[in-house]
């Protein structure tokens, strides 16, 4: 049979009252001995709070969620392991739910989370408005982690990087190494969202043309990466590529050495996200890095600090760098 908390009590000679303070934290008239002398009889005698009695009392079931949208990417994992690691530091478990990048299933895991009594979300999000607006309407403080919306709620917290600068960072990267046709492969919201911005932002700055010809939008993942760039040159080519993530620069990269393109002396790429293997493909590729364990732990310090302690949610901005390899 578990051993109870009237147990640890009778064996401390103490009040069962005075056991649940000091297992709870809410101990501070209690003598640092007396303190001791409990803590070493709970370990001593194996004793295991009920963890689904301190939920129901306290109306918190001490997880969080994390929905994210497609865990072969290996930007995403780093982020998960910050959420995780801070989430155990602050006491918190998290459950993780694949979206596939899928609007319906988006949709099934913000519903399942919020009926499971979770006491907040870190959801990295599509545009789809349908949902925006079910997270808008969620009694649970949710953060959005890695995009930039543009809405004003107190339930909605953010951390994300600058992707704006940051893809006009890489186009400039390739522009000061003499590129003047640079091509664009990302993911179709981009067109939408800011990476794509980006890109147009930096050839208007140095008086380049825009031509849709040079711009190609699927998925983040390497086939995208390797349709781009058949597209791109059926249409003219390009001296130059910015890719939206590090999984489509693989793609564009084995598309161009496949087609007996040399790289960078012919075609210079850059990528986005320096996840891991980016310093391992051949040329090691030239990246802009966000530091997806570092947004993983601020969303999870921003969330729980909410749930804990009422801290309003915001805005965090972190920063981006270049990492320049062999690519360009």
């Amino acid at each position: 049979m578990p051993v109870t908390m009237k147990e640890i009590a009778d064996a401390a000679g103490v009040s069962k009252t005075t056991v649940s303070k000091i297992i709870n934290g809410t101990d501070n008239h209690i003598s640092e001995e007396t303190k001791r002398r409990i803590r070493k009889l709970i370990e001593e005698m194996g004793y295991v709070p009920n963890s689904v009695a301190r939920n129901l009392r306290s109306q918190r079931t001490g997880m969080i969620g994390f929905i994210l949208p497609d865990i072969t990417n290996p930007f995403f994992p780093m982020m998960a392991r910050g959420i995780e690691d801070k989430a155990k530091m602050l006491g918190y478990g998290v459950v993780m739910c694949n979206t596939d990048d899928n609007a319906e299933s988006e949709l099934q895991q913000l519903n399942f989370l919020t009926s499971k009594m979770i006491d907040g979300i870190i959801f990295i999000r599509s545009l789809r408005e349908s949902s925006m607006k079910r997270a808008l309407q969620s009694k649970v403080p949710i953060v959005i982690a890695d995009r930039d919306i543009k809405v004003a709620s107190d339930g909605i917290g953010q951390v994300f990087v600058d992707t704006v600068g940051g893809i006009q960072l890489a186009t400039n990267v390739l522009l000061n190494s003499g590129c003047r046709r640079i091509g664009f492969i990302s993911a179709q919201q981009d067109i939408e969202e800011n990476r794509f911005d980006g890109y147009r932002r930096a050839l208007a700055k140095a008086q380049i043309s825009f031509d849709e010809g040079w711009v190609y939008t699927d998925r983040y993942n390497v086939e995208t990466g390797r349709e781009g760039i058949k597209s791109i040159f059926r249409h003219g080519g390009a001296d130059g590529i910015v890719c939206g993530n590090d999984l489509i620069a693989f793609g564009a990269i084995q598309e161009l050495k496949d087609e007996g393109y040399q790289i960078p002396e012919e075609v210079k790429v850059i990528g986005f996200d320096n996840i891991y293997f980016s310093q391992y493909t051949e040329p090691p590729l030239t990246t802009i890095e966000q530091p997806a364990y570092e947004i993983g732990q601020c969303a999870a310090e921003m969330l729980i600090e909410n749930i804990l302690h009422g801290v309003p949610l915001g805005r965090k901005i972190l920063n981006y760098r270049l990492v320049s390899r062999k690519s360009v």
